[in-house]
């Protein structure tokens, strides 16, 4: 439930006036009434004497997310939830887990016991409007400014935390690398004065190499993307499957990544392929929501077929070959493989069969 501007008190009064109302949600099992107003603030009634409800959560055009208890009306904390305004709040039936819609396109779920973010979906392209939850959790709809309706389906995977964070750190920096030459503030230049802890080319170039990876020295200094191929190349071809299968799915969009730089370069094509086609099976779901994946599996659907058709290709000349030599020694050495020799000799042993059959019968 949104307040459209930051989040003042919550407390209960008698009933509010239409004009003013900008929400309206029920509590638990019906029994209480949360009223979003255009004052910025929520009002919560009861709809009979008895109550099991102990945490309301509201969001606001503030990008905050106010968790407060029911018990005293206090406020137990406030989170900065999204980059812009929260549209939609909504609890997991049972549960003090619930999910926050914004106005940034994101989805994400929060645990409003411990005050932490638990994961954030990504896939609509325009700002998202509402919720709903299934009565078992399992299944979430979200409707969007993009004029699509997704649905989220819980896996079983568990869901470790700190690779959580860590993804979005990495994301965070990527983000601020590639915005790193824009102007902090519109117009500005660059002059011979600068901020001490503003990259420049100079102070980059200035900077001592990197120490290599010992581990890649050891393998003969091969290239990271190389170390992983062979990695991958030295597991069984029987335990292949099981080894992709408990590998988190945080790394799965790096492996994807280096799948299209080996496809590229034409390194273990074979291989490759197997590994890939078996992560888009099991991972289908996750990858096709990921906005970020999208150009990465437009870039493996064309390496991918390019270079299968390079491999057909070689294999049917290969063949065709080997069919012209056969067929060119057989004629100058007079002489025929033995799997040619096998085959007109049962046609000899047939023909003879037919003969004695043939004589049983007149005599």
């Amino acid at each position: 439930m949104g307040a459209p501007r930051s989040h003042d008190t919550a407390r209960k009064y008698r009933r509010p006036s239409a004009d003013q109302t900008k929400c309206l949600l029920a509590l638990g099992n019906t029994r209480l009434l949360a009223v979003a107003l255009l004052d910025s603030t929520v009002k919560v009634f009861y709809m009979d004497t008895l109550k099991d409800s102990t945490l309301i959560v509201t969001g606001s055009a503030d990008r905050n997310v106010k968790i407060w208890g029911l018990d005293f009306g206090d406020c137990h904390r406030s989170l900065f939830a999204h980059d812009d305004s929260v549209m939609f709040v909504l609890f997991v039936p049972k549960t003090h887990l619930f999910f926050t819609a914004g106005k940034d396109k994101k989805i994400k779920q929060w645990d409003a016991d411990k005050f932490q973010l638990i994961q954030t979906l990504e896939g609509h392209h325009r700002e998202v409007w509402t919720l709903a939850v299934s009565p078992s959790g399992d299944y979430l709809v979200s409707s969007s400014h993009d004029k699509s309706l997704r649905l989220w389906d819980r896996t079983r995977e568990p869901i470790i935390l700190d690779e959580e964070r860590e993804m979005e750190r990495e994301a965070e920096f990527e983000e601020s690398i590639a915005k790193e030459g824009e102007p902090v503030v519109p117009g500005e230049t660059e002059g011979e004065a600068a901020p001490a802890a503003k990259k420049t080319v100079e102070t980059v170039k200035a900077l001592p190499p990197p120490k290599p990876n010992p581990i890649l020295v050891a393998f003969g200094n091969v290239s990271p993307s190389r170390y992983v191929l062979d990695v991958i190349k030295k597991v069984r071809s029987s335990e292949l499957e099981v080894s992709l299968l408990v590998l988190p799915f945080p790394y799965v969009p790096e492996l994807l990544s280096l799948f299209n730089l080996h496809l590229q370069q034409g390194l273990e094509v074979e291989l490759i392929c197997r590994c890939l086609f078996f992560l888009l099976r099991i991972h289908f779901g996750l990858i096709t929501s990921n906005q970020m994946l999208l150009s990465v599996i437009d870039q493996l659907r064309d390496t991918t077929i390019s270079k299968v058709r390079d491999i057909r290709d070689v294999l049917g000349f290969n063949s065709a070959a080997l069919q012209f030599l056969q067929r060119e020694l057989e004629s100058k050495e007079e002489v025929m493989f033995f799997t040619d020799a096998s085959g007109r000799l049962d046609e000899k042993k047939k023909k003879r069969r037919r003969r004695e059959r043939v004589i049983l019968t007149l005599a």
